[in-house]
């Protein structure tokens, strides 16, 4: 050590010189931290034999060269080796190698870096982001899944074979027995737990108790616990994982504290993987049930369309052509009109309501194609559709948008015709955009409908007038609701009903 100071001295590592004979001729401090030899202990020691290649388990031919022939270079090498410490462990190091002339002899520097921490990091990194590309394709999996049972069985095999905990169970809610139910586990389960129990409200365990809660728990050990459900269980620490209203994963271990830092994210996180794919597959099995109930229900609307059209018109025609000619021949007796006109004024309002109760049974079908809709040029051909006698139509600017023309124009002239009936002859209705650009708005300048009538104004059988049939404003909110839009009712400028129709995205005008 005395002959070599300069070479020693400030080095914060472990540093050994090596003579031509390739015997360790002296040592720093910090030799024994690397090592476990103290400087006086690594004297006189075969370097080769203090270090060996992985690979081979020999020296390795790079290191054997610098040992047998230490000739001056002008470069050095950096070597990764294993070193065989004093107490029979080995540590990763890496080593690198300076030759140097002292008195006329050739010898080599060797600094020894022990790099376990470094390489235990990498390690630990690699298998961190090899476990979360296998969370990412095992979500990716598990999405594409739409029954629950497979859902249950997939997650629990994920846990298994790719966080490497073999035992592992999951239990669902069953909400007619209101208890945890065992649904699928690992072999590994079924062997050291057997007949996996079924939890509820009645008895202590700490499953039941985190499935109320919601938060998950780790049992780092469950000896310690009062309430566990079997205290004979092989099972010593456990991570339960709540999946939200639909049940819970188990995860043990034989050992005490067995799981890290690591594990508990990892689990947490699928835990909650598998809790959204669960609500995913009951909101797609409560869509097919409405889409089931909805079918069910056209085809009623449907049926009850072809009662009305053929069991109601039928007799109608029968008796309104009927009564024209007991009205023709009493014309020919001078005899009085007056009850066959009120007979024919109820004749018309039953033909009036079986033809409102067809359009409204008819609005339940979706709008399934669109064109480009001039709003100035349709309220133009409504108004023409109507009986408006003496009424004004005002167009107060164009609106280009989207919409199913035929369905939209029987929600206009609806309008149109409730403004006459309700507000007189002589109204003046007033069509235009909404100024925010969302929609447009059909309003009169009539007596307008009072506060006390507007929340149920839309529902079917609602009406201000003792001769309407209360389904024209159904009409017109089923056809709003059909294209998506929203269909508000607002005090006009001059006092009466404004009908404003939102949600309507403009049309390109060039197209």
């Amino acid at each position: 050590m005395e002959r070599f100071p300069e070479a020693l001295d400030g080095i914060p590592d472990a540093v050994v010189i090596v003579d031509g004979d390739g015997v360790v001729r002296a040592g720093n401090e910090r030799v024994e931290e690397v090592l476990g030899y103290t400087p006086t202990e690594v004297e006189g020691t075969d370097f080769e034999s203090l270090l060996y290649d992985p690979g081979t388990g020999g020296a390795g031919e790079e290191l054997h060269r610098y040992v047998v022939d230490p000739e001056p270079r002008s470069m050095a090498a950096s070597l990764d080796l294993c070193a065989r410490r004093a107490d029979g462990t080995e540590a990763p190091v890496t080593l690198s190698l300076g030759p140097f002339e002292r008195d006329g002899e050739t010898f080599l520097v060797a600094t020894i870096v022990d790099v376990s921490e470094e390489r235990a990091d990498q390690a630990e990194l690699h298998r961190r982001t090899r476990t979360l590309e296998a969370l990412h394709e095992a979500t990716q999996h598990l999405l594409k899944t739409t029954d629950r049972e497979f859902a249950a069985e997939a997650a629990v095999e994920y846990v298994e074979g790719v966080l490497g905990h073999p035992i592992a169970a999951i239990w669902l809610y069953d909400e007619d027995r209101d208890a945890l139910v065992p649904v699928d586990w690992t072999e590994a389960a079924d062997e050291i737990v057997g007949d996996h129990p079924t939890f509820g409200p009645d008895e202590p365990s700490i499953s039941w108790e985190v499935f109320e809660s919601g938060d998950p728990m780790y049992v780092e050990d469950t000896q310690t616990e009062s309430d566990r459900h079997n205290p004979n269980s092989a099972i010593r620490s456990e991570l339960i994982l709540p999946l939200g209203r639909y049940g819970l994963i188990n995860i043990g271990s034989t050992g005490r504290d067995a799981f890290d830092e690591s594990d508990l994210a990892v689990a947490r996180l699928w835990a909650a993987t598998v809790t959204m794919v669960f609500v995913r597959i009951e909101r797609e099995r409560q869509l097919r049930v409405r889409e089931q109930e909805i079918a069910r229900e056209r085809d009623r609307l449907e049926e009850f369309a072809s009662l009305v059209s053929h069991d109601l018109r039928s007799p109608l025609n029968v008796a309104t052509g009927n009564l024209d000619l007991i009205r023709e021949r009493l014309r020919e007796e001078h005899e009085d009109l007056s009850q066959i006109d009120t007979i024919a004024r109820s004749l018309n309002r039953m033909e009036t309501l079986v033809e409102d109760m067809l359009t409204l049974a008819r609005q339940g079908a979706a709008i399934d194609e669109t064109e480009s809709v001039s709003l100035a040029t349709l309220a133009e051909e409504c108004w023409e559709g109507v009986d408006t006698a003496a009424a004004e139509l005002v167009v107060v600017d164009d609106f280009r948008f989207r919409a199913d023309r035929s369905r939209l124009r029987q929600a206009v002239e609806n309008l149109f015709g409730n403004a006459v009936a309700h507000a007189g002859e002589s109204v003046r209705v007033e069509v235009g955009p909404l100024p925010d650009g969302d929609g447009f708005y059909v309003a009169d300048d009539g007596p307008g409908i009072p506060a006390d009538r507007r929340d149920g104004v839309f529902d079917a059988g609602v009406s201000t007038d003792p001769e309407g049939t209360g389904f024209g404003l159904k009409i017109v909110a089923e056809v709003a609701d059909a294209h998506g839009w929203a269909l508000d009712l607002v005090d006009a400028a001059d006092g009466g009903a404004r009908f404003e129709f939102r949600g309507i995205e403009p049309a390109d005008t060039d197209a």
